[in-house]
């Protein structure tokens, strides 16, 4: 009869890998050649990695079986190749003789903790494990996908997408401090010297915030290949939740070239914002999951992307208590401004900067005033190193104005004032003190070298 607790036990699958032989004969001999006796077992449980045992102590340790029984076992692992031999000289008092010792190979290594209880290995083990699993199922597998005729390429991303999204399923948040709509980029330095970073204004907001403690989602599209995995795991990483990003075989990631890192910021981004909406790497339709999520989160950051989008979300929850955020992509107020404007009837926080400011009063449209009119009753535009400007609706304008800092890269400075903006509104301060705070941390973030701030830290200076 089996037992409670055996069924149990039994339900916990763990995501163990077993290599085997290529044909099936092989494999049935593979297979009863290791479980033919239980002694092979326990001989493989005796192993630490890179650890050698000698014959003799593998007899001394397992001295409830025979001389014989051992024996033959450790001759049926070698066969296998799990074990490998290696013959040594040592000393006996005046006499020399030969020795036989043991370690477990790649492969072995596998079968050694397959019988081991998950709280007997160290992490360092499980990190180094779980490392060598990757390159050795890969190493073994590319061959067989070239004999499937699945190309190498195609059969990386697949797999590599494939496992950010169960990552990304396995971290998800039940709940939301604030949900980030955006993109992902990679950043590439020409100056001071060539230097590649994570980026993405979203995607920046989206891991501050959760660097400064909020429980934080990314809503985006992102290519499903390795540097978009890639991205994504440092997001992970970063405590940020993306099993609401949609990853997308067809989309290319946009490559953001920074010729200098301090302002004037300039910046050439691979990505044509006035393409098709479908090969823009944002969210172009809202389902039923994003909508959910939405609904829960307690803040909403709506960055570059398509405003016919936000509006369709807009109209499917209910903002109240909620705070919002809008911080349009400049192009999306160049371009399409009649379609973003039904946006500020739903009164979000407007963050401009000064570019942008300018585009709008081409426009002929005034800041704040029209604004205002239009359901907007805070307006902050960010200056740079002079400071910010906030606006509302029935006040006097107050400008902030930043410590003096030594600033080496004020690229990520808008995404770093923005993640903190929310952070502290969440916090129940108010739009004056939340913005004073946010100018502080902004500054700060500007005397870090990559795009990708980190503030954890400064939230606590001030």
């Amino acid at each position: 009869m089996i037992s409670e607790n055996t069924r149990n036990s039994s339900k916990e699958l763990h995501p163990y890998v077993v290599l085997l032989p290529t044909s099936i004969d092989d494999k049935i001999k593979y297979i009863t050649t290791l479980f033919s006796t239980p002694v092979t077992i326990e001989i493989l449980r005796l192993f630490e990695w890179n650890i050698e045992l000698c014959q003799k102590d593998i007899i001394m340790k397992l001295s409830q079986h025979s001389n014989k029984t051992i024996i033959g076992s450790i001759k049926k692992l070698v066969s296998l190749n799990l074990l490998e031999e290696i013959e040594k000289e040592e000393y006996r008092g005046n006499r020399k003789v030969r020795v036989k010792c043991y370690k477990l190979t790649d492969v072995g290594k596998w079968y050694n903790i397959l019988f081991k209880d998950i709280s007997e290995l160290s992490n360092n083990l499980i990190k180094e494990a779980v490392t060598n699993l990757s390159v050795m199922f890969m190493a073994k597998i590319l061959p067989f996908s070239e004999h499937l005729k699945i190309g190498f390429t195609e059969f990386v991303n697949h797999v590599m997408s494939s496992a950010i999204k169960s990552a990304a399923r396995s971290k998800k948040h039940s709940e939301y401090d604030l949900l980030v709509f955006g993109s992902l980029a990679l950043d590439v330095y020409l100056k001071p010297s060539i230097m590649i970073t994570s980026g993405g204004a979203g995607a920046n907001v989206a891991a501050l915030a959760s660097n400064l403690g909020l429980k934080t989602g990314f809503v985006s599209r992102v290519p499903a290949n390795v540097i978009g995995s890639y991205l994504l795991a440092e997001l992970i990483n970063e405590g940020v939740d993306v099993s609401l990003v949609e990853l997308d075989q067809d989309l290319e990631l946009p490559v953001c070239i920074i010729l200098e890192p301090l302002e004037p910021t300039q910046i050439q981004c691979t990505c044509n914002p006035r393409a098709d909406f479908k090969s823009l790497p944002v969210t172009y339709q809202i389902n039923d999951e994003v909508v959910q999520a939405s609904a829960v989160s307690r803040s909403i950051y709506l960055g570059e992307g398509i405003c016919k989008t936000y509006l369709d979300l807009l109209g499917k929850i209910k903002l109240k208590d909620k705070i919002l955020v809008f911080r349009p992509h400049k192009i999306s107020l160049e371009y399409y401004f009649e379609e973003c404007l039904p946006i500020l009837n739903y009164s979000p926080i407007l963050i401009l900067n000064e570019e942008k400011e300018q585009i709008l009063l081409r426009k002929g449209i005034n800041v704040p005033g029209d604004l205002f009119k239009a359901g907007v009753e805070e307006v902050i535009v960010t200056k740079g190193s002079q400071g910010v400007v906030l606006y509302i609706n029935g006040r006097d304008p107050r400008t902030y104005t930043p410590p003096k800092v030594n600033a080496v890269n004020t690229v990520g400075a808008g995404d770093a004032f923005s993640a903190s903006l929310i952070y502290y509104l969440l916090k129940y301060f108010n739009i004056e003190e939340a913005v004073k705070k946010a100018v502080y941390l902004s500054a700060v973030s500007t005397t870090q070298l990559t795009s990708r701030k980190h503030l954890a830290e400064a939230k606590y200076v001030k």
